[in-house]
């Protein structure tokens, strides 16, 4: 039988001046006139990140959190910021009613009852966008804080035309958005989802509360948001919602600025973020790929796919054994990282896969306290994703979120803020590395990625899209490195994803290396992509070649938007 098939893909994006990769098309823009107008990569992405937030509100927001990595051509240090979100003060591991078995979410964890972790007043955690935000600007970027906030102040109060994926977004969460006033006033009509037009118009989204609070940010800084009259609003709002955050939450909150997680893939170095994100888990994967050699094999042959699912699959199991917090918890990061450890578990790699995939002994990694094992995460997550790279050769990687779509779904009233749901993060069960605590920050899959090859800037890349972010990261990476694919390419290549079970594997890889694969003893479910269900991760990224010309790629399936100075 012959049947029509349609193709979906991207062209590359080129620039020599500068390259912005946003997955919404107007962040994009303002992250390029930024970039024209003389700023600096880091100008660049605050201004795209709070835009973002407005045009993209069901992927992140101010009331949210995320993760950066900055790298400075000029003196050669590369940072990460973290400015995830965290429990509030009054939370405790026993903080909800767990039930029988796992939760209707699917997101793997003990089910909870009402699912109050996913969705209204207990799931919220202390943002910390606006202060991530702010932190960067201040310390590396070159205009101030408020000309930055302009055009996220414009397109919150004079609005932007709804497309098409802004309403589907609203139709797949009608009913929760519905079951909040503050929120069902701006996102949708009369509890529907707003429509594309409106008429012959298009409909506009307006959200004005917003911009007044991004007003009120832009006179007084992230000050008004933590410890000012703007947090003040916000909390007696959520409070009156039966939340628990408190004015000392806020005022406590603080942005950690370290050094990234450095690991190697081949030649290049890899610089990700630290835990609690899904740094750790890449730089794994990516060590004990590096044991193999990958273009030998061929790319998304059955033998390749085979390595590539082992480690993942290795990598995820020591991930939901150890990672959590480390200023709560003891995490062996430094020995889940080292490649010596990546080597021991590649021995065990044969030719069929393995029936039972054990995490790294205790005292292999050098941990005293051992936690019970949390359930894989399976949730889909929402989440966005920027990329810059400016003409002094300054690259800035940032990941925001929400953390679900929507986030809890309650909009902080008289504020506008759409707030997360970042307590969706924890193991709601006591006694595990990633339960609840007071002040900790959740187990995050956020990986932004910097990737160096003698020297030089090679790649930013990241992704939206809940635990798949990591494989595809590692993925796409092997793909420019050992397949000496361009960036487009490299995104747009039919992915597997072991964060789920059984592995999630795209039905465009072809049914022969589908069938070895099971043959190797692979339990696998095979997935078709849509623009309307998007089974792997959503990725972005930019790639310097060696005569120093950018290169921007995005998701096919996802109207994201790379633009390139020339």
């Amino acid at each position: 039988m012959s049947r029509s098939e349609w193709i979906i893909d991207r062209q590359e994006a080129l620039g020599t001046r500068g390259m912005v990769a946003a997955k919404h098309e107007i962040a994009a823009e303002v992250g390029a006139s930024v970039l024209e107008d003389g700023g600096n990569a880091i100008d660049a992405a605050v201004a795209t990140a709070f835009a973002v937030g407005v045009v993209e509100p069901f992927m992140s927001g101010i009331g949210g959190g995320g993760l950066m990595l900055v790298h400075s051509a000029a003196t050669g240090d590369t940072i990460a910021l973290d400015f995830g979100m965290c429990a509030p003060l009054a939370a405790h591991p026993d903080l909800y009613t767990l039930l029988p078995g796992t939760s209707a979410t699917r997101f793997g964890w003990r089910a909870v009852e009402g699912d109050a972790n996913v969705h209204g007043p207990l799931a919220i955690a202390v943002p910390g966008t606006v202060a991530g935000l702010a932190a960067a600007a201040e310390r590396w970027g070159t205009r101030p804080l408020a000309e930055l906030l302009q055009p996220a102040i414009r397109l919150a109060r004079e609005g932007f035309p709804v497309s098409w994926h802004t309403s589907l977004e609203m139709a797949q969460d009608a009913e929760l958005l519905a079951r909040y006033p503050s929120t069902r006033a701006i996102f949708t009509r009369n509890g529907l989802p707003l429509p594309v037009f409106t008429g012959l118009q298009p409909t506009m989204l307006r959200q004005p509360d917003l911009a007044r609070s991004l007003e009120a940010i832009a006179r007084r800084g992230a000050e008004t948001f933590y410890r000012g009259e703007l947090g003040k609003t916000l909390i007696e709002g959520l409070r009156s919602l039966g939340a628990i955050l408190t004015e000392e939450d806020l005022a406590r909150y603080r942005v950690r600025i370290a050094a990234p997680l450095w690991g190697r893939y081949r030649a290049c170095r890899v610089a990700t973020a630290p835990a609690p994100s899904g740094g750790p888990t890449l730089l794994e994967s990516l060590h004990i790929m590096d044991c193999f050699d990958l273009r030998a094999s061929g790319h998304n042959t059955d033998r390749t796919l085979h390595i590539l699912i082992e480690a993942f699959r290795q990598a995820f199991v020591d991930r939901f054994t150890y990672l959590a917090d480390p200023d709560f918890v003891p995490v062996p990061v430094d020995a889940l990282t080292d490649p010596s450890y990546a080597r021991e578990r590649a021995q065990e790699i044969g030719e069929d896969a393995r029936t039972r995939i054990e995490p790294g002994q205790p005292s292999r990694l050098g941990i005293e306290q051992v936690f019970e094992r949390s359930l894989p995460n399976y949730g889909a997550g929402s989440t966005t994703h920027i990329c810059v790279v400016d003409r002094w050769g300054n690259a800035v990687t940032l990941t925001q979120t929400l953390l679900s779509a929507w986030g809890s779904r309650i909009v902080a009233p008289g504020t506008g803020i759409l707030m997360n749901n970042g307590m969706f993060w924890f193991d709601p069960e006591p006694g595990r590395a990633n339960s609840i605590a007071p002040g900790k920050r959740p187990l995050a899959n956020m990986t932004p990625t910097l990737v160096f090859t003698g020297g030089q800037f090679l790649l930013a890349l990241g992704a939206m899209g809940g635990r798949r972010i990591i494989n595809a990261i590692a993925q796409i990476i092997s793909n420019v490195v050992d397949h000496r694919m361009g960036i487009q390419a490299a995104i747009s290549a039919p992915r597997v994803d072991c964060s789920v079970q059984p592995t999630a594997v795209s039905s465009r890889i072809p049914e022969a290396v589908i069938a070895r694969l099971r043959e190797r003893g692979h339990t696998l479910q095979v997935v078709r992509e849509d623009f309307a269900d998007v089974p792997f991760a959503s990725p972005v990224g930019i790639l310097r070649d060696d005569e120093g010309m950018l290169h921007g790629g995005a998701n096919p399936y996802y109207p994201a938007m790379v633009l390139g100075l020339d």
